[in-house]
């Protein structure tokens, strides 16, 4: 039998769905989306390619410089653009990731990353050339979509606003009413009906989940667990004798084969490791860092919501 709340809920899905909530998922650049689902939605394809094109950039040749940092850069990336790690023409220098995601208004809640991109140059070491990076890049969009958002209203959807003049009640039957809308906020990661709303939910939730998959899973997993230090560090190993190669330009022709190469060997890594976490984690239920953290941003409202039921002696209140 299907109950008339969960007939409420697949009717609001399929509006979500022309509204643009569940935005179709598109290749973009070398890659597919993180999405947070509405509730009951199925998750949608958000996989990356795992033998996508290597894009690596020859800088210009530049001067020897002795030493170098072994001081890795910066691990979470602000919200400037690519801009090269202090000290990224000294040899040996161990490079972290720069770059940004663009950040959109509306058209879905996804984490939509590209493939890294390689910056390097070729340095005169002497009796010979060595390849060093300059730079490791990210890049990709996020998309947040504002929630319902009507503080003094008893309307829903909505953000929960538990005040005197706000849009929680007690009234049976009501979806004001406050377990209803705790109850409506609590299920977000779980593996049954799991999701945003379909009533109760919040952007702060959304825009949480998303970062989630950049900072989290991009960042501090993808990229680390696919060794980008060894990478970086075997890429600066790579050396041609000035005895087969004259000149900076000739020394980047030969360089380039073996950098491509131990670049490309990271990005299927890379990959892999992304798909792993989406397929695996990146649904409700599952142990994924975007729902974990979503589920953090809803769990303070429903503190709100039934810290303020009680203080006006509310109690029972179930779904209507």
């Amino acid at each position: 039998m299907v109950t008339t709340r969960a007939l409420e809920r697949r009717q609001l899905l399929q509006l979500q769905r022309a509204a643009g909530n569940t935005a179709c998922c598109g290749l973009v650049g070398a890659s597919r989306t993180a999405r947070e689902a509405v509730s009951g939605g199925d998750e949608p394809d958000q996989l990356l390619p795992e033998d996508g094109a290597v894009r690596t950039h020859a800088l210009e040749v530049s001067a020897e410089f002795a030493g170098g940092s072994t001081t890795p850069g910066p691990t979470r990336v602000g919200t400037s653009d690519h801009r090269p790690a202090p000290g990224v023409l000294a040899a040996d220098q161990a490079v972290g990731p720069t770059g940004s995601p663009t950040v959109h208004s509306g058209g879905g809640n996804e984490c939509l990353p590209t493939l890294p991109q390689l910056d390097w140059d070729v340095q005169d070491a002497g009796t010979s050339w060595r390849a060093n990076v300059v730079a490791m890049r990210v890049g990709g969009d996020i998309r947040i979509t504002a929630w319902a958002n009507a503080p003094s209203s008893m309307t829903a959807p909505n953000t929960p606003n538990p005040v005197d003049g706000g849009n929680i009640n007690n009234a049976t039957g009501s979806r004001n009413r406050w377990q209803f809308v705790i109850d409506d906020m609590a299920d977000y990661d779980s593996a049954s009906g799991g999701g945003a709303g379909p009533y109760w939910h919040s952007t702060a939730a959304s825009s949480a989940h998303e970062w989630a998959h950049w900072n989290s899973d991009l960042l501090r997993d993808a990229i680390p667990t696919a060794n980008w230090t060894g990478a970086n560090t075997d890429i600066d190993a790579l050396t041609v004798p000035k005895s087969a190669s004259s000149d900076a330009a000739a020394a980047r022709a030969a360089l380039q084969p073996g950098v491509d190469a131990r670049f490309s060997t990271f990005l299927r890594a890379f990959a892999t490791r992304w798909n792993a976490i989406i397929n695996g984690t990146d649904k409700p239920g599952r142990g994924g860092r975007g729902y974990a953290a979503g589920m953090a941003v809803l769990n303070g409202h429903i503190s709100a919501v039934r810290g303020y039921a009680s203080s006006k002696g509310w109690t029972g209140g179930g779904s209507p």
